[in-house]
Order: C-alpha cells, then sequence, then structure tokens
C-alpha cells in the first residue's frame, strides 16, 4: 500500500513552551483535516520542551522533531520550518496559540476553490492574562468584553495599493497565520531578522493575491507570550543585535522604503514616522526606569 503524501506542512516553531506547547499540538492532532505533516523546531529550548515533543513523536507519526544546539532567535526558526516545507500548503503556529478542530479543513477547502486566494485564516481570538497588552488605546476589556468581528485579523484584497493601505494603517498582521500556498510563500521570505519581519511576509505574499479570513473564530491567540514582556526584552529575544533592539522599525522602514515603492512610501510615511518615533520614547522610558540612562535633576 502506498503511503499518502500530505497536502499541508505546519510549522511549530518552540522556545521554552513547556506551559503551552501541549494544548497547540493537542488542537492539531485534533483537526478533522488529518493529511498533513507537523514538523516542530526547537531553537534550544532548556526546559522541558525537547521531552514533551519526544512523546508526542512516539505517538504519531506525522509529527517530526528538530531541535536546534544553541538559540538563534524566533525570525531564523519561522524561516527555517517555511523552507523544510515541499508540500502544496503550509501554515505557522505559535507554540502558545491553538485552533478550533476544523481550522485546517475550512481554510485548504477556501484555497482550493479559490485560486486567487494566497493566505486564509479564521477570524482570531485573544486569550489569556495579557489581553490589555494587545491595546494602544485606554479602553482595557474587562470580563465581560467580546471581541468584534475582524477585530485582530481583516480580510486584504484589491489592488495592491488597497493591500498596502490596509496592512499598514491596520495595526495587525495576524494573516502571517494563514494557511498559504508554500509555493508563493517561499517566493515572499525575507531571509533577515528584524523586528516587523512578519509585516515584509504579509506585503509581500499580498503581492501574489489575495488574503481571505473566515467568518468565524477557529484560531486562538494567547497574550502570555512575547507582548508581555518590555520592549526592550522583546526585541532583544530576536537575537538581532544591538543597533535593531534599540532602533527596532529602522530595519523594515528602510525595506519598505525599497520594496514598496517610494510613492506608497511617502503617501504612508506618517505611519513609518510613528512607528520609529512612538517606539524610541518607550525604549527611552523603559532605560530610565532600569536605570541605564540617568536623569538629570535640578
Amino acid at each position: 500500500m502506498s503511503k499518502i503524501e500530505p497536502v499541508l506542512t505546519i510549522g511549530l516553531p518552540t522556545y521554552n513552551g513547556e506551559k503551552t506547547i501541549k494544548r497547540t499540538i493537542d488542537s492539531i492532532l485534533s483537526q478533522t483535516f488529518s493529511n498533513f505533516q507537523l514538523i516542530i523546531s526547537d531553537d534550544g529550548s532548556t526546559d522541558s520542551t525537547p521531552e514533551i515533543c519526544r512523546e508526542y513523536i512516539k505517538k504519531d507519526n506525522r509529527i517530526k522533531f528538530v531541535q536546534r544546539k544553541g538559540k538563534r532567535g524566533p525570525v531564523w526558526n519561522f524561516i527555517f520550518l517555511a523552507e523544510k516545507s515541499n508540500t502544496k500548503y503550509f501554515v505557522w503556529i505559535a507554540h502558545d496559540d491553538y485552533w478550533g478542530s476544523q481550522f485546517i479543513e475550512k481554510n485548504i477547502e477556501i484555497l482550493e476553490t479559490n485560486p486567487k486566494i494566497v493566505g486564509s485564516i479564521s477570524d482570531v481570538q485573544l486569550v489569556g492574562l495579557n489581553i490589555k497588552n494587545y491595546y494602544t488605546n485606554q479602553k482595557i476589556p474587562d470580563s465581560k468584553y467580546t471581541p468584534t468581528k475582524f477585530e485582530f485579523v481583516r480580510p486584504n484584497k484589491g489592488t495592491y495599493d488597497e493591500k498596502v493601505k490596509n496592512i499598514l494603517e491596520f495595526t495587525w498582521v495576524l494573516n502571517f497565520y494563514s494557511v498559504f500556498r508554500t509555493e508563493k510563500l517561499k517566493e515572499s521570505l525575507v531571509d533577515n531578522a528584524f523586528a516587523g519581519w512578519d509585516w515584509t511576509l504579509v506585503l509581500n505574499i499580498a503581492k501574489f493575491g489575495d488574503l481571505h479570513v473566515l467568518d468565524e473564530v477557529l484560531a486562538y491567540r494567547d497574550t502570555g507570550g512575547i507582548t508581555s514582556r518590555s520592549t526592550i526584552e522583546r526585541f532583544k529575544t530576536e537575537k538581532v543585535g544591538w543597533f535593531k533592539t534599540y532602533f527596532p522599525f529602522v530595519p523594515i522602514t528602510i525595506w519598505c522604503l525599497r520594496n514598496i515603492g517610494l510613492k506608497k512610501f511617502i503617501i504612508h510615511n506618517a505611519y513609518f514616522r510613528y512607528l520609529n518615533f512612538h517606539t524610541a520614547k518607550k525604549i527611552f522610558r523603559e532605560l530610565i526606569n532600569r536605570g541605564e540612562v540617568s536623569q538629570n535633576k535640578s
């Protein structure tokens, strides 16, 4: 009997994910669509993550586990997983996120029936203890808060100019966690680690087609991860060097200037000014609070 080749590769990058990775893997293995391979790439964890993953390998032959020696950073881990894929479709999932059981089935159905769509995801709901960290305004959701439709991810279609406007003016790029057409995804990868790397991926792949969002919540994003840390600690985690840590959005600003076109860059220059100066103020305040910058007192 011949082996059925998988249609989808699921890339699960992880580093010290022992608290949540079981929930993530269980949500993958409970999918109604079963013709996939799961590749877990561990970026040098120092907790029990590798042991947990090896236990799952014994239970399901669709799972592959790769363990790195030493830590290179999350961007390189994401790129590695995408490049390892040789299936028709590919999707990333973070080690603290999880899916409803029909997430894969319904998104692949969209891609199979709509050739103009290059990536598909469901609506997203935030979970966990740090939801307030995802809000830039003063409206902090309480226990009775219910997200509105497409609050954290939105469809993206139309001309490329319209897509760029949508991506840059929206504060989220969770389309990054769509089920993608692998060939187009690989053509869209930027082989460089800097803050906003996920934005470059979405801006690139939007050139090839539309980004779809299912009108139901099947993806759950945990807020207890990297966004709960300080701005400086978040960028240090990326392992990108001192300049990209303390001036994190300069590289993506330069990338956009070179890649989305001068006209579109000028039209959206207010976004890039805000991105760089707002983040610089946050980092400066953190440095003061940590005592790394002295304050002159009269």
